[in-house]
């Protein structure tokens, strides 16, 4: 399912009244005018914190969304856990979250987020520095890289917590930024490595190509190799037996 559909699907099953909140924008109090708890129901608080913020608009989003629905919460103190992907462009392909236990308002939220646009500041810190040095007081480790050779790569940043004040309710909004993919592999790997296999035909009725490739990252040459010649390996058709694999690897 296209992203633009999951988000038509969700629009379906919101109330008549959070359709035309997430319709006008989620921004500005003309717009909101006829919302029963009007524009300054709610205000954001941030949090001290050094870690990246979530864009203004974004965050002004999510005021609206408690602005106009946390009122149908008991009163008291919720915290909203989101987890934002994106792709290589910095462009929201999924949100996922927890923490609010009303529907309407989870899903508003998480249209919010799917909305918002990665700062290019936020992105470059997804694409670079693997080293073990502290970045936002966290470790690359503590930031979310984990995973080896043979493993699916995360890249996890985590951002400023802020709070949206619409007594007698309080939402704290904890999200974080992930990539996975190329680019997460990018920022892992030192080493790049492209395998090269012979490939000997096991079954006759099967055409076999005459070698396979694939290509990989790694901390250092020989996990970059071995990751390169798995996908390599991988990539051959049933029927085929790939032999000798070698790699040609350079230091990034």
């Amino acid at each position: 399912m296209q992203p633009s559909s999951v988000v038509r699907s969700g629009m379906r099953a919101l109330s008549p009244r959070v359709r035309a909140l997430l319709s006008s924008g989620l921004l500005g109090c003309a717009a909101l005018a006829l919302v029963p708890l009007g524009c300054s129901s709610a205000t954001i608080r941030h949090l001290p914190d050094d870690r990246p913020r979530l864009p203004a608009a974004t965050a002004e989003r999510l005021r609206a969304c408690v602005g106009e629905l946390g009122g149908e919460l008991a009163g008291g103190y919720y915290t909203f856990e989101a987890t934002v992907k994106v792709d290589e462009e910095g462009r929201v392909v999924d949100v996922k979250s927890t923490g609010v236990p009303h529907p309407e308002l989870a899903i508003c939220m998480r249209i919010a987020l799917r909305g918002m646009t990665v700062p290019e500041d936020l992105l470059g810190k997804l694409r670079v520095s693997t080293s073990p040095a502290a970045a936002n007081g966290q470790t690359a480790a503590e930031r979310g890289l984990v995973g080896n050779a043979a493993a699916l790569v995360l890249v996890v940043v985590a951002l400023a917590e802020l709070v949206i004040d619409a007594a007698p309710v309080a939402v704290a909004i904890a999200a974080a930024v992930e990539v996975t993919g190329e680019i997460a592999e990018t920022v892992k790997g030192k080493w790049s490595c492209t395998a090269s296999c012979n490939v000997q035909q096991v079954n006759s009725s099967v055409s076999c190509p005459d070698r396979v490739t694939g290509t990989a990252y790694g901390p250092n040459e020989p996990a970059a190799c071995a990751e390169a010649k798995r996908r390599a390996t991988q990539s051959t058709p049933a029927g085929c037996y790939p032999r000798h694999c070698q790699c040609r690897c350079i230091k990034r």
